[in-house]
């Protein structure tokens, strides 16, 4: 009988840790999440993210690009100088370019007026699908246009329709950006 006792606690106590760890992965334990400085010229943001962004130069030298990515978000955040465009502009311009892809299909889009730290922007919110390694792939992109200090950002996130991770991170850090 007492072997019986001890037999059935270890058992308890292995299928009590094996269950422990069972389940699916929350965003808070697979992500650690913190603010990235993005500066261009004047302008410093500081923007909510679950890993650092890279920067680099833009090809045509005005303005700078950030960005990063893993297995559920792609992030880009893209600076411009505020001298030739404005915040409707450039989302209007990023529309038409996604418009005149030809390798986009069934785009559907939505564009709203927002603001970012008191200031007007333009949220849009874009599906499409996509050929992503030799198959057709359905991706949505949200998108906030705002200026700080003479420069024009767009930060840009995006996922895959589908994939619950990438939804619940960009959900968690859309639109959650600093300046001062």
């Amino acid at each position: 009988m007492k072997f019986f006792r001890v037999w059935a606690m270890c058992l308890i106590i292995v299928m009590g840790g094996l269950l422990s760890g069972c389940g699916n992965t929350t965003m808070l334990e697979e992500y650690s999440f913190g603010y990235t400085q993005l500066k261009s010229e004047h302008s410093e943001v500081f923007l909510m993210t679950p890993f650092q962004l890279g920067k680099a130069n833009r090809q045509n030298g005005d303005g700078v690009m950030y960005v990063g990515n893993d297995t559920h978000i792609n992030l880009m955040a893209i600076s411009e100088p505020a001298k030739e465009i404005t915040v409707q502009k450039l989302a209007e311009t990023s529309r038409t370019m996604l418009e005149q892809t030809p390798d986009i299909s069934n785009l559907q889009t939505k564009v709203n007026e927002t603001t970012v730290n008191g200031k007007p922007a333009v949220e849009t919110e874009y599906t499409y699908e996509e050929p992503l390694h030799g198959k057709n792939t359905k991706l949505d992109v949200r998108s906030l246009f705002f200026e700080d200090n003479g420069q024009i950002w767009h930060v840009m996130y995006m996922y895959r329709d589908g994939d619950a991770m990438g939804k619940e991170v960009t959900d968690y850090i859309f639109g959650k950006i600093k300046s001062y």
